[in-house]
């Protein structure tokens, strides 16, 4: 066997049923085909290490497939981006949220911490040779903690000129805030992601003030006002049950109302909180469908769909911002690899706390806990058998691989391997395959349980 291999020395070759043919993929070389059955099952021949040549046709696939293949990336030296979580409390109380905002302590942010990690993380940067300090502001709602989100930025402006660093603000946002913030967003922010659940009925139901009234409103009129702006506007939308089946009639009716770049679907996670609301997760399969049929529709009007598990990006270790190594600031000065509640962690039997930092001394990093949080992204023995595992790499590492979780392809994953396979269909051009794809649910569910993807060793073959 030459060529394509993992950290285990593992093929990392994949042959995937589509319709009535094979998509053979390797995502470490970046190269897919289509195939039909007899040229699936003479690679998978020919990688096991059979005596028997293939084909002259397929020689140069063979050659295509496994060409200068690298191993896997190791895990990122440092983090690839800092988060500051200002607040955790929000202005809004969304039906489905779980993060406890409304019981959320009303504790702020010091700014001064994350100035003070602001400068480690720009040492670290120096270091390793980069150029861009990246920092994102997250929450709960990162605009109720105003003036914290002013302080860093004018502190990491000034940083980046000292340090001949570029700087790159992203803000994460409910957007239902006060219309006299929107110059300094749209003119300081470089991207601002901002939560729109679909068209107002929808949204209004999902996404509510303390009063129990509508937001869409506001929002609409806060997204209207910073299309005037330089800012890169995202439209995020949190699909659920109900919504599911209006995920193209949304991009559309999105593409019509507003000026932005970039739709982000996201499937309900569902919970406590949404199950009281009559919320659920939307089916794996009708998510997948609308996707795509989104995306075909969006493409017409110059905007990009994104579903993070599902892009074409890598090969990479994770999707996950804890297998990227990010380092997530909390408003007591914490600093941990995750941004969710600890308690969710402990609960999955990890421990992501990675240190302090002290706002009148210096930053506190346990890197034996680092090292441990790494590893991580390492050990998840659901993606062995799977196609996506260097482009969703696992998801999220609590709630979706965390570690001894069943080896099963959960609802999540199913959605994940249907929608990237049929964007490899349309990365070859078939976008007539696309179409079929969205439209015959039994195609998709023949990729998302198909149970072992390998080439190698006869598990990808008939």
């Amino acid at each position: 066997m030459t060529g394509c291999a993992n950290e285990a020395g593992e093929p990392d070759l994949y042959a995937i049923p589509v319709l009535d043919q094979w998509l053979v993929l390797s995502p470490q070389t970046w190269t897919v085909a289509m195939v039909n059955r007899s040229a699936v099952a003479a690679l998978a021949r020919f990688a096991e290490g059979s005596s028997q040549g293939l084909p002259n046709e397929l020689q140069a696939l063979w050659r295509r497939l496994t060409r200068n293949a690298p191993t896997l990336p190791p895990p990122d030296e440092g983090p690839d981006k800092l988060v500051v979580l200002q607040p955790r409390a929000c202005n809004m109380r969304c039906v489905y949220c779980d993060f406890d905002a409304a019981q959320a302590a009303p504790g702020i942010l010091d700014p001064r911490q994350a100035c003070r990690l602001a400068d480690c993380f720009a040492r670290r940067l120096r270091k390793r040779g980069e150029r861009t300090l990246r920092v994102h502001f997250f929450g709960g709602e990162p605009l109720v903690a105003w003036f914290c989100t002013e302080t860093i930025v004018h502190y990491v402006r000034s940083l980046c000129a000292r340090m001949d660093l570029v700087p790159w603000f992203e803000l994460t946002t409910n957007g239902d805030f006060d219309p006299s913030l929107i110059p300094f967003v749209g003119d300081y922010i470089d991207s601002v992601v901002v939560s729109l659940d679909g068209p107002e009925s929808v949204h209004d139901f999902n996404r509510r003030s303390p009063d129990g009234g509508g937001t869409y409103a506001r929002i609409a009129a806060n997204l209207h006002r910073l299309a005037s702006y330089p800012a890169h506007l995202c439209l995020r939308m949190c699909v659920t049950n109900r919504s599911v089946d209006a995920m193209a009639d949304v991009a559309a009716g999105f593409c019509r109302e507003f000026d932005f770049e970039v739709l982000s679907f996201e499937a309900l996670a569902e919970n406590a909180c949404s199950r009281r609301a009559g919320l659920s997760a939307p089916d794996p399969f009708a998510f997948a469908a609308g996707l795509l049929r989104a995306e075909t529709l969006a493409a017409q009007e110059g905007v990009r769909i994104v579903h993070g598990p599902s892009e074409l990006t890598g090969p990479r270790i994770s999707s996950c911002p804890l297998g990227r190594g990010t380092w997530m600031l909390g408003p007591g000065g914490e600093i941990a690899a995750c941004y969710l509640d600890p308690e969710r962690w402990q609960a999955r039997g990890l421990d992501l706390a990675l240190g302090r930092v002290d706002a009148a001394g210096g930053v506190s990093i346990d890197q034996r806990k680092a090292d441990e949080v790494a590893a991580l992204v390492r050990a998840k023995p659901r993606c062995v058998r799977c196609f996506c595992r260097h482009t969703c790499a696992g998801g999220c590492h609590v709630d979706q691989t965390p570690p001894g979780c069943s080896p099963a392809y959960d609802q999540r994953c199913l959605a994940i391997r249907a929608i990237t396979a049929s964007r490899l269909l349309r990365r070859l051009g078939d976008e007539a395959a696309v179409e079929l794809l969205a439209g015959r649910r039994t195609a998709l569910e023949s990729i998302a349980r198909h149970p072992d993807d390998r080439l190698a060793f006869g598990q990808g073959t008939p």
